[in-house]
């Protein structure tokens, strides 16, 4: 069965490519599971409904998660790119298995108050700015988006914005 899928992936990129289409950047490595597809290399469609899709798909994943260390959440909606680059960036002591899930709601260190306002903006084909204010904070994080088969994960954040704002 995997013979068949490969061949299956194989003939698709060949046909892709022969038809003048830039395609796939293929991300991951040994050990990595799952084949990610940069959407900017998607064959072309309407863009209108692609951002609408990808900035549903992040308001889902922020609404839909409740607790920051849920990681099983977290692990159906990220790349293990992203899963490792979470994991690299814990410095704290802990047992068990990190992540520094906080990087996608502010930059960590101090009292950020309570969250008063999220707006999220597709910037390009790939790329989903999410802009968090709280009461003493302004947080932006830019996400790249990828394809996971049919569905969107979420391959690499960095961090747009980090500020400590007067709270009166």
């Amino acid at each position: 069965m995997k013979k068949k899928s490969l061949f299956v992936l194989g003939m698709m990129l060949l046909a892709l490519e022969s038809s003048g289409n830039r395609y796939i950047e293929f991300l991951g490595g040994a050990g990595m599971e799952g084949n990610y597809a940069a959407l900017a290399d998607r064959p072309a469609g309407d863009e209108k409904q692609d951002k609408e899709a990808m900035k549903a798909f992040v308001q889902r994943f922020y609404e839909g998660w409740e607790d920051i260390q849920d990681y099983a959440y977290l692990k159906k909606h990220v790349t293990p790119k992203l899963l490792q680059f979470l994991a690299d960036s814990y410095d704290f002591e802990c047992e068990g298995e990190c992540l520094a899930t906080w990087l996608f709601f502010y930059e960590g260190g101090g009292d950020v108050g309570e969250l008063k306002s999220r707006k999220i903006t597709v910037r390009d084909s790939n790329h989903v700015l999410v802009e968090s204010k709280y009461e003493n904070y302004v947080y932006g994080v830019l996400l790249t988006l990828v394809m996971d088969g049919s569905a969107f994960k979420i391959d690499s954040l960095q961090k747009e914005k980090s500020e400590y704002v007067n709270a009166n």
